[in-house]
């Protein structure tokens, strides 16, 4: 049986919901659910899935943006809430606040997280324990750490620049769009300002929540702090290629 890495009390369930007949204006008025949108630079971070679904993005992404000057848009999710809504299903036109940030920014960087990040373990009155897994399904034979980093969009040039970056200033990382292909739908946010983006998907590692995303609440450390310092520099990279 596998040694459980978090616990929750029953007081506080974690609520898992279907995504396969939810929109997004369903998913904001879920309890709990809140929009952030900060308009600055015509540069802007997003993290679709903050909170308790990709945890530790909306914590980085957030931070990138201030240090950056850039815009932000996030939707944070409640520790009681897991709600993985597709990014193509994201539509602009439920939310005013995402569509005031599209309309502002020229050029998005959308933080993602990837990768079945630990075991939620309780006991009921009357049962067995029980053990959950917290996060997709380990895909063919992984058996350890996540160490590669997926990255897409239709932002090409800026795409080339994010795996540059991330796989130089992460020693032991490996950042690509060969073996996945996330972040390229059309209708996906990134995808929508007139230069379009990039999608950053980051393993539970780079987002300060452990290897196998032991830690329930992100942490900053020295690898987070790193992930930051990259997303500073491509977003000023990206700011750069656009003003000219």
């Amino acid at each position: 049986m596998p040694r459980p890495s978090s616990t929750r009390s029953p007081a506080e369930p974690r609520q898992v919901r279907s995504t396969s007949e939810m929109d997004l204006a369903q998913l904001l008025r879920l309890p709990g659910v809140e929009e952030v949108c900060e308009l600055r630079s015509a540069v802007g971070f997003m993290a679709l899935h903050g909170g308790s679904q990709d945890r530790g993005t909306h914590e980085i992404a957030c931070r990138a943006a201030e240090r950056a000057g850039a815009s932000y848009y996030a939707i944070v999710q409640p520790r009681d809430l897991r709600v993985h809504l597709t990014s193509r299903l994201h539509d602009p036109g439920q939310s005013t606040a995402m569509r005031a940030f599209l309309d502002h920014v020229e050029v998005a960087i959308s933080v993602h997280g990837f990768g079945r990040d630990s075991f939620s373990f309780h006991v009921e009155s009357g049962t067995q324990p029980v053990i959950e897994p917290y996060g997709p399904a380990l895909r063919g034979r992984q058996t350890g750490p996540l160490r590669g980093i997926i990255v897409g969009g239709l932002n090409a040039p800026l795409v080339e620049a994010a795996c540059r970056l991330l796989s130089d200033r992460l020693p032991g990382y490996h950042a690509g769009s060969e073996r996945v292909r996330l972040g390229f739908h059309p209708r996906n946010p990134v995808n929508l300002p007139s230069a379009q983006g990039v999608q950053i998907e980051l393993p539970p590692a780079l987002r300060g929540i452990g290897d196998l995303g032991e830690d329930l609440v992100p942490r900053e450390n020295g690898i987070v702090t790193e992930v930051v310092a990259v997303l500073v520099e491509l977003a000023e990279w990206a700011d750069h290629m656009r003003a000219n």
